[in-house]
């Protein structure tokens, strides 16, 4: 083998590597990023979350990006542990999608056409779509390009003694498997392993006995990406990327049996593959026949797995049992790794965290209520700890939404992501009013043992009120995009009757009322900031009718 079969084996690798990447990027731009909205729609019953995790894995091209996904969802709680098993059980069967593609090898003598076509497609594309259009087309040619290289560079194999003599040992299923586990472990993606097997046995370097194996470490080595991926989340996405291993290392114990059963003078595994090939298929191609090979072994697990699912959810709760894990306080919703998934589970999961924030606003405001009027010392301690969890969340809601500004978005997408960064600022400016500035207010109350007169601490009750009530009609539209809730909130704003209560204070003071000489300042300023406060509240609801 010459230096130059090498570098356009490793070329060709590359080339393969890219394809499929980039292949994965552009059919889930055509997808418009509603994988986790079809994954949430589709689950709800078993069967359906089976062929869900089966068409979005043939869609996205890997397993382990479904799996990432689902345990994105589990985690962020839109989706539970027992809807993830279905879809993950879908996803092994859709990630052998690729190997059965790539098995066209008749396809490689067009790929230079494909790619002409996918460029002339991406340099007349007008949109986005038609764009990402010609991108998947011209990937797709690569792909078989890729393919081909590795084939051709690989022929000198057929007669090299030293391989011949290493793959022989490959036949043996234990290293076959643990070939295909380190490799696959590194790429990261089983369909790339089987569809290296298929190019080197096209070359005639390796037979359909020495490609299973490594196929079968190749389905267990792929779980690496579902493992990393849910290192950041909580304990219930664990769960579901790990069971995950659990499904394939089950798959790879009933392969490995079959695998050492003699029968007619072969393997069981290897004669129902050529036989199935043969008489089913109507075939004896190599190629075929490796890709089947791949394909049964989820097909045989899952109907081993099916029937047992309970059996196997308890022996797994046993090894990794349910709990809640004490963590530091954080964003339950915003994680990092979503920005590589989808802007619009993204967008999704930051609406959820600015709800979350909307939520301890709220109770801010009730306790501000009890500190005009209890002595309780210890509602400023209650509201300071509020505020921190607020400033916590938007410390990483606005740098999160930073970097997801940076990526591809429609124009729908790119006005809510900015809109979104408004809403989260009027919040936190909203938490500092009541903490910094009203909450210093009601400790001066306290400790001067102020008392407003009556009429006064009405008007003030009414604006706390009005500041709750305007406050409670805004998280209700953004929960549920109603828009009646934020044309009640501007109206509200438009009644200006801050302005009105000042001019009654003023007149008690004219009149030399002793209560309203003595909380003037505490008065007026109450006033003031509970205008300011509303003033947010309007500002984020005009922001809102900018969405919807």
């Amino acid at each position: 083998m010459s230096i130059w079969n090498l570098f356009t084996l490793v070329g060709g690798l590359f080339i393969f590597l890219y394809a499929m990447m980039e292949m994965n990027k552009h059919l889930t731009s055509i997808a418009g990023n509603k994988m986790k909205s079809i994954m949430l729609t589709l689950t709800k019953g078993p069967v359906r979350g089976y062929f869900t995790g089966l068409g979005i894995t043939i869609i996205n091209q890997s397993s382990s990006a479904t799996t990432v996904l689902e345990a994105a969802l589990v985690g962020a709680g839109l989706m539970t542990f027992q809807q993830s098993l279905a879809v993950t059980l879908g996803a092994e069967l859709g990630s052998t999608f690729l190997p059965q593609l790539v098995a066209f090898p008749s396809i490689a003598k067009f790929s230079t056409f494909i790619i002409f076509l996918g460029f002339l497609l991406l340099i007349t594309g007008k949109t986005k779509k038609s764009r990402h259009l010609a991108m998947t087309i011209f990937t797709f040619g690569l792909l078989f390009l890729g393919m081909d290289m590795m084939s051709s560079s690989l022929k000198p194999l057929r007669t090299y003694e030293p391989f011949i003599e290493m793959m022989k040992n490959v036949e043996l299923p234990i290293l076959g498997i643990i070939l295909g586990l380190l490799f696959t472990m590194v790429i990261q993606s089983s369909g790339a392993t089987t569809g290296i097997t298929i190019a080197m046995a096209l070359s005639g370097a390796i037979s359909l006995e020495q490609a299973i194996p490594i196929n079968l470490g190749a389905a267990v080595g792929t779980c690496i990406t579902a493992v990393l991926g849910s290192i950041t989340l909580n304990r219930e996405a664990k769960r579901s990327a790990y069971i995950h291993i659990l499904f394939q290392l089950m798959g790879a114990v009933w392969v490995f049996i079959l695998l050492y059963i003699p029968f007619r003078e072969e393997r069981l595994y290897i004669w129902g593959v050529k036989w199935f090939t043969l008489h089913i298929l109507g075939t004896e191609n190599l190629a075929r026949q490796i890709a089947m090979g791949f394909t049964f072994m989820p097909v045989i697990n899952h109907l081993i797995v099916f029937p047992n699912l309970k059996f196997i959810i308890r022996l797994f709760n046993r090894l990794y049992p349910e709990g809640e894990e004490e963590k530091a306080f954080g964003a339950e919703f915003v994680k990092n790794h979503l920005l590589k998934q989808s802007v619009d589970l993204s967008l999704m999961m930051t609406r959820k965290e600015i709800l979350r924030v909307s939520d301890y606003i709220s109770i801010m405001i009730l306790e501000m209520k009890t500190a005009f009027r209890s002595k309780d010392t210890a509602v400023f301690e209650r509201v300071s700890d509020l505020d921190s969890k607020v400033d916590t969340l938007h410390k990483i809601i606005i740098p999160f939404l930073a970097k997801l500004s940076q990526e591809e978005m429609t124009e729908k997408e790119s006005k809510l992501c900015m809109n979104y960064m408004y809403i989260q600022n009027e919040l936190e400016s909203i938490g500092d009013v009541i903490d910094k500035n009203i909450m210093s207010l009601a400790a001066k109350k306290m400790d001067q043992n102020l008392i407003f007169s009556e009429e006064g601490f009405h008007e003030l009750e009414h604006l706390i009120y009005k500041v709750n009530r305007n406050f409670g009609n805004l998280i209700e539209a953004l929960e549920n995009d109603d828009m009646l809730q934020v044309e009640l909130v501007i109206n509200s704003y438009k009644i200006r009757e801050e302005e009105k209560y000042k001019e009654l204070h003023i007149e008690r003071l004219y009149k030399g009322l002793a209560e309203s000489i003595s909380t003037s300042s505490v008065h007026l300023d109450l006033i003031s900031y509970f205008s300011r406060i509303n003033g947010h509240i309007a500002y984020i609801a005009e922001r809102l009718s900018a969405i919807y």
